[in-house]
């Protein structure tokens, strides 16, 4: 029932496209709906949606069994017997995992905040101050719709393009890193103390 990094692969870079369109389409559908109308109206007319067209097929299927006189059974049987409980080892694995991301994350802000490096704290700010512009121009909901398009366009079109793309940035990252030594060379207290 987990997604593997195998699975998630074979949906973002669309190995199945069947597959890949029904976890893009409503999760994008979804969020497209919250932009628009709230989250209980959002949830139940998914809901109402889904239901009906879950209906409508079972009905079908009983009346085309019916008509036929064959015995074919509950249309969705296969998955009214898949186990969909939370094993607990996995639950708590993921717990473990997210609190140790959560720890690093708040470690990297603590370092970032208090100026540990001035470096990282000053492209830290710019970001900031970058990141606030994107918000007067786009609401959270907005990015949030960007980024799920990207995520399943992006590794595709990196994938398929691969050299182009990657003789395109090889000089700009040459410039970054080079623009980057220069910075840390001349700003007092920007090299990483040693312990």
């Amino acid at each position: 029932m987990w997604l593997t990094s195998d699975k998630v692969n074979s949906l973002v870079y669309w190995e199945n496209p069947r597959d890949s369109g029904i976890a893009f389409g409503p999760v994008l559908v979804a969020l497209l709906a919250l932009r628009y109308i709230s989250l209980i109206s959002v949830v139940a007319n998914l809901s109402l949606a889904f239901i009906t067209a879950t209906m409508s097929f079972r009905i079908y299927k009983s009346i085309l069994a019916a008509v036929n006189k064959s015995s074919e059974g509950h249309p969705f049987r296969q998955f009214l017997d898949m186990d969909i409980t939370v094993d607990n080892d996995k639950a708590a694995q993921l717990i473990q995992s997210g609190v140790t991301r959560a720890n690093n994350l708040l470690t990297t802000l603590k370092k970032v905040f208090l100026i540990d490096n001035i470096v990282e704290s000053a492209k830290f700010a710019i970001g900031m101050y970058l990141l606030s512009y994107v918000g007067a121009i786009l609401n959270g909901s907005t990015l949030v719709i960007l980024a799920w398009v990207a995520a399943f366009s992006v590794p595709r079109v990196y994938r398929d393009n691969q050299t182009q793309i990657d003789n395109a940035i090889l000089p700009l990252k040459a410039k970054l890193d080079e623009l980057q030594a220069k910075i840390s060379a001349s700003v007092p207290g920007a090299a990483k103390k040693e312990e």
